[in-house]
């Protein structure tokens, strides 16, 4: 899209450490004491779907880390990031027995291309803000 000005490598790794590091280990704990009481399976699907939840409004709502360091997603279609976008452009992250290679496969394209492998199927841009 005219008029956007990808972001710098350093800035995503900077939001990336706060989104897909920081806030899900503390959203686990906090969701894991909170359902201490309950059997195993039902924590484990819980936090599984909060993780999903966590991911699509980060990306179609708000994201702390990005706001840190001054970067937006935006849309290449336009307009605003959807949560069918958000869900696209995370699904390496979000299916488990890919969710390692989703990551190193991630860090890759954005060292080597500059943007993640899923922006290209989202239609999505990292951004200065």
């Amino acid at each position: 899209m005219e008029g956007l000005v990808p972001a710098g490598k350093g800035k995503r790794f900077a939001a990336g450490l706060v989104d897909l590091i920081v806030i899900p280990i503390v959203l686990g704990i906090v969701i894991g004491l909170v359902l201490l009481a309950v059997p195993d399976a039902v924590r484990s699907i819980v936090l599984v779907l909060v993780n999903i939840i966590w991911l699509v409004v980060r990306d179609s709502v708000f994201s702390p880390g990005r706001a840190m360091v001054k970067i937006k997603l935006a849309s290449l279609t336009g307009g605003k990031v959807t949560a069918v976008q958000a869900l696209i452009r995370n699904i390496l992250l979000i299916v488990p027995f890919v969710l390692v290679i989703g990551y190193i496969l991630e860090i890759v394209f954005v060292v080597w291309k500059g943007h993640r492998l899923a922006d290209v199927w989202a239609k999505t841009q990292v951004v200065e803000a």
